[in-house]
């Protein structure tokens, strides 16, 4: 019985190649752009790690107030030994590294992750080659240099050579020995960054040369934690247990750190407490898009509910001839679900083209860290489930109506007056509904647009031309602090006597850049919450030139100079939003504050800098703090070259400026300031807006579609009263514009109710992405008259036809 309902379907399908393609279309627009959308999203959020049994695996985190934080290499040996909850706890840091094939090789710039010796045994991974590591390379300090490689490492730096166990590589200096190979799947623990290569996390203190040991120091909380849950017991029965052991600790912990509280949390979640803009990013393209679908639904439903008059004389004789209601409402759901799956094979297609378009997003780095949407599985069955949904969605309504046919009329191939007047509200009520969804993706276009524009005139508080900028870090060649001191001053002054360099600075972060220095700031004065005793706060470590070079006003005061000096009085700058915040209403010069890193020393304020952009151009007045380089330890620090001319141009010279001063020091993120704020800033901004706007324009083809199709369908309806009308005296003008007039009725319909959802719509995009600002209230003018002006539109061709019939001929009309 099903094989023969699905041949007719097909036969039916085939048969009306004119609807079945409008429909198709449809469809596959709606269906292609979810799946395109939900690529970025699974790459973004939802992807779960390649390992065993991935939802048993959960996040360990210790949190300070209002923040997610890492976990104290220490505090980890206490949980992991004391837990009875979890089959393993496991501690991974991020490392950069550098890294030679031989001792005779020029070293790279690689990523690693130093890991606790458990790693692979708790993700469940097993090595391709080799093996993981053992549970005595894990205790002693500095005592294992080995190292597992991943798959992709492996494969492009030594040909995937199997004989690679044993061989001696070169890791910040130090020889490793290669004890085995990741599997090909497993891709590390980090949705965007793929390591080269794992190590102990005990030979983190060897490889950096840090004054304390990172396995030993319970206030640094560098390490993230994941654990894989016993069978039976659940996330919340795992944080009560941990939240009990945290709180045995706490005779261990500083004052700070008391404040810290344990949380377990899936991966989902923690990608989401990790970075909520582009959550918020991802859960707003998600809801745009699904409206993009049900605009696709609600037009193949209007098409569907046109077929039925067709079809009406057909299903009133297989009723009477004993067909069962039930029969039908199948017969018709399998012609819906074979054109819904049309649409999703065409989908596909689209949906390739829309995560090629996503691939293309760059990330503005040299380490291995991308953004990855793919056409995968978990695609294919989005977009399977996506057509059954819309199958269910515009298939089912136009099946009903049509099972329930009035005989007598429909055997005489008419319909009554009441029941075409049913046909008709029930696909206005569409078309509002279609022209209501196209306001309200057109209103976010619109706010989307707008907020580019400010993005593309706004000045982000430093300049971008002229300077190329270039990274070091003196730990990945294990500098002591004296020597890393040495290192920048030497290459300061001889970068400074390059032809075309006009003026060099360094500073510890490139603004814009993901990643910030963090301190624990406590301002002179400032009276806390309860409980709280410092603030969490952005920082810079930068020499005395740094603002003459970047550009970066200082409002009151002075910047730094060459007397802010090793054993001279601490100072800071801080920012315009700083001195406002924390201390209101007075001058900020000579105000002091402390922070973590100088636990018991005051810095006195000696200026104000004027308020920029840090990590966002669309972000608010964000605090601020700037402290001068020969008064901080660092050991990478980023370098920029303000030029005369082309700043990349003065690349190669500095290139041989660093490898006079030592051929081992890796340089790394080479790439002139503004070629960094477009890919950081515009770029992805852009990308955004392209996207919305597709989906825009998207949604408001398929609205005008179905607004055409009703128009048309109505006047067919009314031939026969149009020849009446024109014969007893209309003009065609009249004809003209009464079928415009319902358009127009509609129209507005759907313009007046989108326009209301939009507020709604424009409040959530205001508070989601930062900096987007208040909508223009152009926005509101535009988007509604040029909605009203297409939709006219896309009546006029069948009003115009209306318009040209011959009475006689419409006299004669059935």
């Amino acid at each position: 019985m099903l094989p023969e309902e699905i041949r007719y379907a097909l036969r039916l399908l085939v048969r009306n190649p004119g609807f079945t393609a409008i429909a198709t279309l449809s469809l596959a627009l709606g269906i292609g752009a979810n799946s395109a959308i939900f690529s970025l999203a699974d790459a973004l959020l939802l992807r779960p790690l390649a390992i065993a049994q991935p939802s048993a695996v959960v996040n360990v985190s210790t949190d300070p107030p209002g923040d997610i934080g890492g976990v104290s290499y220490p505090d980890y040996r206490d949980l992991r030994d004391k837990t009875r909850s979890f089959d393993g706890l496991t501690a991974v840091h991020f490392l950069t590294l550098s890294v030679a094939k031989s001792s005779s090789e020029n070293p790279h710039l690689r990523v690693g992750f130093g890991v606790s010796e458990n790693f692979f045994q708790v993700l469940g991974v097993q090595p391709a080659l080799g093996r993981g590591f053992l549970a005595e390379e894990g205790q002693a300090s500095g005592k294992n240099p080995v190292a597992v490689l991943s798959y992709d490492f492996w494969r492009s730096e030594f040909s995937s050579d199997r004989s690679i166990l044993g061989r001696v590589i070169r890791i910040n200096g130090i020889d490793f020995d290669v004890i085995g190979v990741a599997p090909q799947s497993f891709t590390g623990v980090d949705q965007y960054v793929r390591p080269n290569l794992y190590i102990p996390a005990s030979m983190s203190q060897r490889l950096t040369a840090a004054p304390k040991d990172i396995i030993e120091d319970r206030s640094a909380h560098n390490f993230d934690v994941k654990g894989r849950l016993k069978p039976g017991v659940t996330r919340e029965q795992a944080q009560a247990e941990l939240a009990t052991i945290w709180k045995g600790l706490e005779p261990l912990h500083s004052e700070a750190d008391k404040r810290r509280s344990i949380a377990v949390r899936t991966e989902f979640q923690t990608r989401v407490a990790s970075d909520p803009p582009d959550a918020y990013l991802i859960a707003l393209l998600m809801a745009l898009v699904a409206v993009v679908l049900m605009i696709a639904c609600a037009n193949v439903a209007n098409l569907m509910l046109g077929r039925a008059r067709s079809r009406s004389r057909e299903i009133a004789i297989r009723i009477a001839l004993g067909v069962s209601r039930a029969r039908l409402i199948r017969q018709l759901l399998i012609e819906s679900l074979l054109l819904a799956m049309l649409g999703a094979v065409l989908g596909l297609g689209l949906a390739y083209g829309g995560v090629r378009f996503f691939q293309t997003i760059r990330i503005p780095t040299d380490l291995p860290i991308a953004i990855t949407p793919q056409l995968d599985g978990r695609v294919l069955l989005v977009s399977l489930i996506s057509a059954l949904v819309s199958a269910i969605l515009f298939g089912l309504a136009p099946a009903l109506r049509s099972s329930k046919p009035n005989l007598i009329p429909a055997l005489k191939n008419a319909e009554s007056g009441s029941t075409t007047k049913q046909r008709l509200t029930g696909r206005n009520a569409l078309v509002v509904a279609q022209v209501a969804m196209s306001m309200i993706l057109l209103i976010a276009t619109g706010m989307l647009i707008d907020g580019f524009r400010k993005t593309l005139v706004l000045n982000p508080g430093f300049r971008t031309d002229h300077v190329l900028i270039m990274q070091f870090d003196t730990s990945l060649v294990r500098y002591t602090s004296a020597q890393a001191h040495d290192f920048y001053r030497d290459l300061i002054e001889r970068a400074r006597s390059l032809p075309q360099v006009r003026a060099v600075t360094v500073g510890s972060v490139v603004p814009l850049a993901p990643q910030q220095d963090n301190e624990n700031v406590v301002p002179e004065g400032h009276q806390f919450p309860k409980g709280q005793v410092n603030v969490p706060m952005f920082t810079s470590t930068v020499d005395e030139n740094y603002f003459d070079v970047m550009h970066t006003p200082i409002v009151r005061g002075r910047a730094f100079t060459a007397n802010d000096k090793e054993g001279a009085p601490l100072v800071a700058i801080v920012n315009e939003q700083f001195a406002r915040k924390y201390w209101p209403n007075q001058d900020a010069l000579g105000k002091r504050l402390r922070i973590e890193s100088k636990k018991d020393e005051w810095l006195q304020v000696v200026g104000v800098a004027k308020t920029g952009k840090y990590t966002f151009v669309g972000e608010p007045p964000t605090d601020f703090l700037y402290l001068p380089f020969a008064q901080n330890e660092r050991k990478s620090m980023n370098l920029f070259t303000e030029t005369t001319g082309d700043p990349a141009a003065v690349a190669a010279p500095l290139r041989e400026v660093v490898h006079a001063l030592d051929p081992n020091q890796p340089i790394f993120n080479v790439r002139t300031l503004e070629d960094f704020y477009q890919i950081r800033t515009i770029s992805i901004t852009r990308m955004i807006v392209e996207v919305v706007a597709t989906m825009g324009a998207t949604g408001l083809a398929l609205a005008l579609i179905g607004l055409y199709g009703l128009v048309a369908y109505s006047v067919a309806q009314r031939t026969r009263e149009i020849g009446v009308r024109m014969a007893i005296g209309a003009a065609r003008s009249d004809v003209l514009r009464m079928i415009l007039r319902q358009g127009f009725i509609l129209a507005v319909a759907g313009i007046g109710v989108g326009g209301l959802i939009s507020i709604l719509v424009s409040r959530a995009l205001t508070a989601g992405l930062i900096g987007l600002g208040a909508p223009n209230p152009a926005t509101y003018v535009l988007v509604p008259i040029v909605l009203l002006l297409v939709t006219l539109g896309s009546c006029y061709v069948p009003a115009f036809r209306a318009s040209r019939v011959d009475p006689m001929v419409a006299l004669r009309y059935e």
